[in-house]
C-alpha cells in the first residue's frame, strides 16, 4: 500500500515538473504584455508567478516523496546504492545558494536585494528559484528525452522571428519595435543570451544522434540557429560559436562518424553565411544591420565561400579514407593537441601585445591605433570600462564583505557609494545605470563574494566536466552495431549528456562578456537539472522500483 502511494506521488510530481518545463521552455519565450515596452519586467512577472505558484504545489509533494523514499531505504537496508546521491555539482549549487542567503542577510540593501535591480530582478528570490528548480528537476522529474524536441520547436520559432525581424520582416506587429529589439525577447543582448543556451541543443544533437529524422530536424534547426546567431547584431554570438565549434572539434576524435558530422556542421556555418550574403546582395535595403560589426562582415565576405569549398573537399577525403579503412581517427589526436597548443600560443601572444601596447603612451608603432590592442574603458565594446568598474568595486570592499559580497543583485547599489568608481562610470556611461560588470563571474564576485563566486564557477565547471566525461565513456551507438536493445537505449540516453554539458559551457562562454538575466539563466539551471537527472539514472540513483 505504501509503495503504491509513493509511486503515485512520484508520478504526480514528475508530471507537474513536466508541465512546468513545457510552460517555461515553450510558452514563456512568447509572453509579451505591451510589446517591447517594459518587456523585462513583464517576462520576470510571468516567470515569477508561474514558478512560485508551481513550486508552492510541487515542493510539499516533493518533501513527502523524500520522506517515503527514506522509509523505503530503511526497510530494504540497501544503503550501498546511495553512496553517490550527492554529487559535486549538487554541493556547488548548495554552496552558491547558501552564499546568496548569507549575502542577503549581511547586506545593508535588503529591499533591493530581495527582488533585485529593477529591470534585472536577479535578487534573492530569483536566485533561490534557480537553485530550487535545479534540485526539483534532478530529484523528481522522470527523464524523458522527447521533451527536448518541444524545446527545439519553440526555440526555432523564436529564432525564425529574430531572423525575419533582422531582414525587416515583421509577421507580428510589436509595440516599440526598433533595431535593438528582435523576436519576442527584446534587446539583442537578451536574445543572444537565450540563443547561447538553446542553440547548442540542436547543434550537438545533430553531431551525435543516429536517428535519421532527428538528424534532419537538428540540421534544419542548426542552420536556422547559425543564421540568426550571426545576423542578430551582438558580437558575443561569435564567441559562443567559436567556443562551441572548438569543443565539438576536440570531442570528435572518438570516431570517424563524429568527425564527419563536425565537418558537416562547419559546412553548415559557411552555407548559412553565404545564404545571408545572397539575400543582402539581392535585397540590400532590407537587412537592418550594425555597420562595422562582425555581423556585417561575416554576412558579406566571400571568406566562408572559400572555406566551404575546402571543407567539402576535406569531407570527401575523409569519407573516402574511412571507406578504404585507411584512417583511424583515434590515432589522429595529435592534431587536437597541436590545435590546442596553437590556440594557447595565439592567446598568449594577444595578451602580451595587449599588455605591451596598453602600457606605452600612444602605443607601440603600427599597433597603437588598433582599438582591439589597447586596453581602455572602450576596449571590447566598453567591456574594459565595465570590467574595471567591477574589479575596483570588489577591491574597495572590506574583508568581510569580500567574502559574502554586497548582496544579491546589489552591484549598482554598492558601486554608486564609491566616489572614484562612480565618477569614472558616470563619465563613460552618463545617466545609464551600470547594474553589472558585463562579466557574470565578476558580477557574482561583487554580489555574492568569494564564497558565492567559488560556488557558482564550480557549478558550471563541474557540469561541463562530469556530463561530457560521462557521455564520452558511454558506448558509442551506431546503426551498424549489433548490440542488445537495452544497451543501445542506455548509450543513446547518456549521449544526451553532451547537450546539457555543452549548453552550460556555451552559457558560461557567452556570459564572460554578458550577465545573468531572466531569459537565459532560468533555462540553463533547468537544463543542468535535467542533465543531473540523467546522471542519477545512469548510476541507478532515485530510479523507480
Amino acid at each position: 500500500m505504501e509503495e503504491n502511494i509513493k509511486q503515485g506521488m512520484e508520478e504526480a510530481v514528475s508530471l507537474l515538473l513536466m508541465a512546468y518545463l513545457f510552460i517555461v521552455f515553450c510558452l514563456y519565450p512568447f509572453y509579451m504584455q505591451n510589446g517591447y515596452v517594459e518587456i523585462g519586467t513583464a517576462k520576470f512577472n510571468f516567470y515569477k508567478y508561474i514558478t512560485i505558484g508551481g513550486f508552492a504545489l510541487i515542493i510539499p509533494l516533493s518533501i513527502l516523496c523524500l520522506l517515503l523514499r527514506r522509509r523505503q531505504r530503511i526497510k530494504q537496508r540497501q544503503m550501498g546504492i546511495w553512496h553517490n546521491k550527492i554529487s559535486f555539482t549538487d554541493c556547488a549549487v548548495i554552496l552558491y545558494g547558501a552564499s546568496v542567503v548569507i549575502s542577503f542577510f549581511t547586506t545593508e540593501y535588503k529591499q533591493e536585494a530581495l527582488w533585485g535591480e529593477r529591470g534585472w530582478y536577479m535578487g534573492l528570490v530569483t536566485q533561490l528559484l534557480f537553485v530550487s528548480s535545479y534540485f526539483l528537476i534532478s530529484r523528481f522529474w522522470e527523464y524523458e528525452e522527447k521533451i527536448i524536441l518541444a524545446f527545439m520547436a519553440a526555440a526555432a520559432v523564436v529564432f525564425l522571428l529574430g531572423l525575419l525581424n533582422r531582414f525587416s520582416i515583421y509577421p507580428i506587429a510589436v509595440n516599440g519595435a526598433a533595431r535593438d529589439f528582435i523576436s519576442t525577447l527584446g534587446n539583442i543582448n537578451w536574445y543572444c543570451g537565450y540563443w547561447s543556451v538553446l542553440f547548442p541543443i540542436g547543434f550537438v544533437l545533430y553531431w551525435f544522434t543516429e536517428n535519421t529524422l532527428l538528424r534532419i530536424a537538428a540540421a534544419l534547426y542548426t542552420l536556422l540557429g547559425i543564421a540568426t546567431g550571426v545576423s542578430q547584431g551582438s558580437n558575443s554570438a561569435f564567441i559562443v560559436l567559436a567556443g562551441l565549434y572548438i569543443v565539438v572539434f576536440c570531442l570528435s576524435f572518438k570516431s570517424v562518424e563524429r568527425m564527419k558530422r563536425f565537418l558537416a556542421l562547419c559546412i553548415m556555418f559557411c552555407a548559412a553565411c553565404q545564404g545571408l550574403r545572397l539575400f543582402r546582395i539581392f535585397y540590400p535595403e532590407s537587412f537592418d544591420y550594425y555597420e562595422g560589426t562582425l555581423c556585417d562582415f561575416i554576412t558579406m565576405t566571400r571568406l566562408t565561400l572559400f572555406a566551404a569549398v575546402f571543407l567539402v573537399l576535406l569531407y570527401i577525403l575523409l569519407v573516402f579514407a574511412a571507406g578504404k579503412n585507411r584512417i583511424d581517427i583515434k590515432k589522429c589526436k595529435i592534431i587536437r593537441q597541436i590545435f590546442l597548443l596553437l590556440m594557447a600560443v595565439a592567446a598568449g601572444v594577444y595578451i602580451m601585445l595587449l599588455a605591451s601596447n596598453s602600457s606605452v603612451e600612444d602605443g607601440i608603432r603600427f599597433l597603437g591605433s588598433k582599438q582591439a590592442l589597447v586596453f581602455s574603458e572602450f576596449w571590447g565594446s566598453s567591456r574594459g570600462g565595465t570590467w574595471s568598474a567591477g574589479v575596483r568595486t570588489f577591491q574597495s570592499m572590506p574583508a568581510l564583505k569580500k567574502i559574502f559580497g554586497a548582496g544579491p543583485d546589489c552591484f549598482a547599489n554598492y558601486l554608486y557609494t564609491l566616489p572614484d568608481v562612480m565618477e569614472a562610470v558616470v563619465e563613460q556611461f552618463g545617466n545609464s545605470r551600470l547594474t553589472n560588470a558585463h562579466n557574470e563571474w565578476l558580477t557574482v564576485l561583487v554580489n555574492n563574494g568569494i564564497v558565492g563566486c567559488i560556488g557558482y564557477v564550480s557549478v558550471f565547471v563541474s557540469v561541463f566536466i562530469r556530463f561530457v566525461y560521462s557521455a564520452q565513456r558511454s558506448p558509442q551507438h551506431t546503426v551498424q552495431q549489433e548490440v542488445q536493445h537495452t544497451v543501445q537505449r542506455e548509450a543513446r540516453h547518456e549521449a544526451y549528456l553532451y547537450i546539457f554539458g555543452i549548453s552550460a559551457f556555451c552559457y558560461s562562454v557567452h556570459n564572460m562578456v554578458s550577465f545573468q538575466q531572466i531569459l537565459s539563466t532560468p533555462f540553463i539551471f533547468l537544463l543542468m537539472g535535467m542533465g543531473e537527472r540523467l546522471m542519477r539514472n545512469a548510476y541507478g540513483i532515485d530510479k523507480k522500483a
